[in-house]
């Protein structure tokens, strides 16, 4: 059994471990990932096998259900050398889907850390401030984050599903929940897929196959007013995206939790949302706070809308999306699948 719980419902102490797979499953990956580390860096295609398969089995009932998984991988990450547990994300990743990149400069793997960067300044991204982040998604299907260190205070993650949050605003206000399934105005910032458009008319909730999913940026959404050919806000909207904020600012704290030193925790972008509180790092810049980030398109992944094709590069399910690279070379992989083997894959 992967986990315990099969609904959104429960008290306080359920909700933030409702995401948490099974002791013994984390115990078992841990000594994978005990093995894996053991072994030098021409000598791991085996333990690298083992533990990517044995974390595809594990997880993806998990983000099926939850859209959302945490495990306790690794113990005392900060005695590792950084390159060796940015390989281990790497490889990890690797197993489930196409690793994506997260910069025009094609980086695949991001260090979430504090860059004193001004939040204020829409070119900033989050994960390059110690700032407090409003709920959202990022743009691909699935991010792994791997936590190295954590913050002395702050720094805390909330985890909620699109279906609830949005079965919330249906009790509290119908006509804002009808809302979102209507187009908005998105930015799509300097690093994008599609040089030629710099905003895009998308809803923010859609369904599929009897269920709901989501994508939100409300800073996208604020940033898009920026440009001049972008229809301006109307009341109905701005109604429906301050109800939706605070429902989910209702929901942060009951689903809040203090990711680990050594943590895998692992978003379906389309599936739920997260947002992060601010956090005071330690002084020492060897103690800072640091997790490691991939962007991945899984080779399960389901069809989108196509009113997100400028978001993801391709609505396609299974295919090679998202991200925000540039150049002939990736803009000639969106889209492409690969054949999976179901026996590997299942």
């Amino acid at each position: 059994m992967l986990f315990a719980l099969t609904g959104w419902t429960g008290g306080l102490h359920q909700r933030l471990s409702m995401l948490e797979l099974d002791a013994k499953l984390q115990a078992d990956l841990r000594a994978l990932a005990q093995r894996w580390l053991q072994c030098t860096v021409h000598d791991d295609t085996a333990s690298t096998a083992a533990l990517a398969a044995r974390l595809r089995g594990a997880v993806r009932p998990m983000l099926r259900h939850r859209g959302a998984a945490r495990l306790q991988l690794i113990e005392q990450p900060q005695q590792q050398p950084l390159p060796t547990l940015e390989r281990l994300l790497m490889g990890l990743s690797q197993s489930l889907g196409f690793v994506l990149p997260q910069t025009h400069r094609l980086n695949l793997l991001a260090h979430i850390q504090d860059e004193g960067s001004d939040y204020a300044r829409h070119s900033t991204r989050g994960h390059q401030t110690n700032a407090s982040l409003a709920f959202h998604s990022d743009r691909c299907d699935l991010n792994l984050l791997l936590y190295v260190r954590v913050a002395p205070r702050g720094g805390e993650l909330s985890v909620v599903a699109y279906e609830e949050a949005a079965q919330r605003l249906r009790e509290l206000d119908a006509p804002a929940y009808e809302a979102l399934f209507d187009g908005f105005p998105f930015d799509l910032r300097d690093e994008r897929i599609f040089a030629s458009l710099a905003w895009h008319w998308r809803p923010i909730l859609w369904r599929h196959n009897g269920g709901l999913r989501g994508h939100y940026i409300r800073r996208f959404i604020t940033d898009s007013q920026r440009h001049d050919d972008c229809p301006r806000l109307s009341e109905r909207q701005q109604h429906a995206l301050n109800r939706f904020d605070t429902v989910l600012e209702s929901m942060r704290e009951e689903h809040a939790f203090a990711p680990r030193a050594g943590e895998l925790v692992l978003l379906n972008n389309y599936r739920v949302m997260h947002a992060r509180t601010g956090f005071d790092d330690a002084p020492e810049p060897a103690a800072k706070r640091l997790a490691l980030r991939t962007w991945v398109a899984p080779f399960d992944s389901e069809p989108l809308p196509l009113a997100l094709h400028a978001l993801a590069g391709s609505c396609i399910a299974r295919s090679y999306r998202g991200g925000v690279g540039c150049g002939a070379e990736y803009l000639g992989r969106l889209g492409q699948t690969r054949i999976i083997n179901m026996t590997e894959h299942a």
